[in-house]
């Protein structure tokens, strides 16, 4: 996060495919950010979710085998974390989207997903 704060803002990555997680994560890295994860099961996201330190969270809503990431957007929710959802379905066919959720479109490129986290953390004061 070139020009940013001192401290690094930590960045919480859920994507179930391995090679566009720990791409993602590097990409991250790259702009100057710290990388909590990547989680890449449900489970282990709702862990990271309920105890680590996590200034907005990065979300792939289908997490494969018929799970979605809204559980672990509930206990981001209940922690007043933000959330950005990275899918490729269009924002009405998912239902537990809340209208103030920000969405990025797949593929994610590095300049979007850099451009979307520096509007976060410059309107929400995170």
């Amino acid at each position: 996060m070139k020009n940013g704060p001192a401290i690094p803002p930590k960045v919480f990555l859920v994507e179930d495919e391995v090679l566009v997680a720990f791409e993602m994560a590097e990409t991250l890295r790259d702009f100057g950010f710290d990388v909590v994860g990547p989680s890449l099961r449900l489970e282990d996201g709702k862990e990271k979710a309920m105890a680590a330190e996590i200034d907005v969270a990065l979300l792939d809503i289908n997490l494969g085998r018929g799970t979605t990431s809204e559980p672990i957007a509930d206990i981001l929710r209940a922690r007043n974390i933000p959330l950005v959802f990275m899918t490729a379905y269009d924002r009405t066919q998912i239902a537990f989207i809340h209208h103030d959720d920000a969405l990025i479109r797949k593929p994610v490129y590095g300049p979007d997903l850099n451009s979307v986290l520096m509007k976060m953390f410059s309107t929400r004061n995170v």
